[in-house]
């Protein structure tokens, strides 16, 4: 099963969908049986070179396997029902009233619910399997089959969604999954020096496994620099992977990819918390519940300046109607005349 669950039942979970974890097991059981063996036990001869070696690889191997569990088993909070919408107003809304009604609806269903965003018709955004208003910076994943607070993205590494109450800890999984690998690379290059001294000519045929293992290592870094850079540029923004693909839509400054950008300090600060000595250790301190998120009204001030039109400038509808309309030599009056 699953540790993801659907309202109150447990969703069943394909086998499948635990491969991406058993690739890092074994990867883990590779790193592992080729730093404590083949280099500290059978190559380093200085027992205290072999006791600090150990040590550092054991305390980042635990704290890349604590992180990595906890992005695996800290479920999506369930939405509060408060946030459900009423069988009276989900039948109003299958009707399918248009546009007007749809507005009507949710806004009704919306009124004491603290919601800064909205689609890009300017409604209320709402999930039309959970049947709920989501909350801003939540949505729908069809992996965990339920709504998800701050949904970032759903992870086959973790075989779970990143979001809001495990946010953290897949960003210190990435950074630990980096260092490890990052110490295992440096002990490999020492590896290389016991066996040949950096003469690579006098590498032998023997130790062709060698070389190999060395640019495994080596891409395992390019892969886990690569997410974890993007993953730490998202958080300076504060942005999910959905917003950074997808601008959010505000109720007031309309289209934004910065609504939610604090400034870089703060935008740490709300994902790591203000007890600094809780940072490094994957127990949460994230600010927030999830449900409410502060906006930076300066930058939706800045767009929603930007954004307005001049009333004699023509609508991005009126100018391709009237492109149009000159390929095709029909005559059309000016634009601030119609």
């Amino acid at each position: 099963m699953c540790p993801i669950r659907e309202g109150h039942r447990s969703v069943p979970c394909c086998p499948v969908r635990w491969l991406p974890a058993l690739i890092i097991l074994g990867v883990l059981v590779w790193s592992y049986h080729v730093f404590v063996y083949q280099i500290c036990i059978k190559k380093v001869s200085d027992y205290l070179t072999i006791g600090l070696l150990l040590f550092f690889y054991h305390l980042l191997l635990f704290m890349f396997l604590w992180t990595w569990f906890r992005c695996i088993f800290v479920a999506p909070v369930r939405i509060p029902d408060q946030w459900k919408i009423s069988p009276e107003d989900v039948d109003r809304l299958k009707r399918n009233d248009g546009v007007e009604g749809a507005a009507r609806v949710l806004s009704y269903a919306a009124r004491n619910l603290p919601v800064a965003t909205c689609t890009i018709d300017g409604l209320v955004r709402y999930c039309r399997t959970c049947w709920i208003i989501k909350p801003d910076r939540a949505h729908h994943c069809r992996s965990c089959h339920m709504c998800v607070l701050k949904m970032d993205h759903h992870c086959p590494w973790i075989v779970n969604c990143v979001h809001f109450h495990n946010f953290k800890y897949f960003i210190l999984f990435l950074f630990y999954a980096e260092v490890y690998c990052f110490y295992l690379f440096c002990v490999m290059i020492y590896d290389l020096y016991l066996i040949c001294g950096f003469e690579v000519t006098a590498l032998k045929n023997q130790h062709s496994w060698n070389v190999l293992q060395y640019v495994v290592c080596i891409l395992f870094n390019i892969f886990t620099v690569i997410m974890y850079t993007v993953s730490l540029f998202n958080v300076s923004r504060n942005r999910t992977t959905m917003e950074s693909a997808y601008a959010t839509y505000f109720l007031v400054g309309g289209k934004n990819k910065n609504g939610f950008n604090l400034g870089c300090f703060d935008n740490f600060r709300d994902l790591y918390g203000d007890k600094w000595y809780l940072w490094p250790f994957p127990i949460f301190s994230s600010r927030g519940d999830g449900l409410l998120f502060p906006l930076a009204h300066d930058r939706l001030k800045e767009v929603r300046t930007g954004n307005q039109r001049k009333d004699n400038e023509p609508t991005r509808a009126q100018m391709y109607k009237g492109n149009f309309n000159r390929i095709l030599g029909i005559h059309q009056p000016p634009f601030n005349e119609e």
